[in-house]
């Protein structure tokens, strides 16, 4: 966009980051326009520190919620999850930078969304069983916290919805990360939030499909070379395996069966 005809090399990373990503920046433009002070600031003071701290509450997160990852020790298995750790975040601050734009504009977020509604029902629904609940108990350890949290989960299935657990807890680790190095948006109001919120789910739901994938490919024992194929012949294949698994484990029980006549 700058100068197709340049080779990317006579450029800043700053200059590169903004030609990929203009679409987050142009609200409406019809014409590409250079980056203002506002947009280099982001960058260089929210966006690059913050791209540099997530991977460590990703990687933390993904041994939580998919465990099976960290058995992987396949070189090219382990830099395609990395390229996938590095790219959390991305879409997620480039759309809270356009809801801080939106703020700064005045402009009716209600009208903006046709889903507002949705959303905001959403948040009310939600329901999880809150860490801090356990903070507040003295005398006991981290690790203890941290046994009473899951054994909380473990005990009163029942009280909380399961998607929303993990969703809050991915939050859990995310969102610090986000206040720190974005504190503007603390200032965002009650509509303002709604959004915010809507985003975050997409960014989980983002974090989940990338991961659920890999857990499964590392699951099921798929070949490296599988690692590029299309989604669906490697959904195909997975129900394939799936079904395979199934049939070893009827038989295993029949079997076990037989014994005991």
């Amino acid at each position: 966009m700058f100068n197709d005809n340049d080779d990317d090399l006579g450029f800043s990373e700053f200059e590169i980051w903004y030609d990929d990503n203009f679409g987050y920046f142009k609200r409406g433009a019809e014409n590409f326009f250079e980056p203002d002070l506002d947009v280099e600031f982001f960058y260089t003071s929210i966006y690059t520190p913050f791209m540099a701290e997530l991977p460590h509450a990703i990687r933390k997160l993904i041994t939580k919620h998919y465990p099976i990852i960290d058995t992987e020790c396949r070189p090219a298995v382990l830099e395609a999850i990395e390229r996938k750790i590095k790219i959390s975040g991305h879409s997620f601050l480039l759309q809270l930078y356009d809801l801080m734009q939106d703020k700064k504009e005045g402009i009716n977020l209600r009208e903006k969304y046709p889903d507002f509604e949705k959303w905001e029902q959403r948040n009310r629904e939600s329901e999880v069983i809150n860490r801090s609940v356990f903070e507040s108990i003295e005398g006991l350890t981290a690790k203890q916290k941290d046994e009473l949290y899951e054994l909380a989960k473990r005990e009163f299935p029942e009280s909380y919805n399961y998607k929303d657990q993990r969703r809050y807890e991915f939050i859990e680790l995310f969102q610090p990360v986000v206040f720190r190095h974005y504190p503007a948006i603390q200032e965002l109001d009650s509509d303002g939030w709604v959004v915010y919120n809507y985003l975050l789910t997409i960014e989980h739901t983002e974090f989940r499909l990338r991961f659920e994938y890999f857990d499964e490919f590392i699951e099921y024992g798929f070949p490296e070379e599988d690692l590029y194929i299309p989604y669906s012949e490697f959904h195909s294949k997975l129900m394939q395996k799936f079904d395979e698994r199934r049939e070893e484990k009827k038989k295993l029980l029949e079997g076990d069966s037989e014994d005991f006549k």
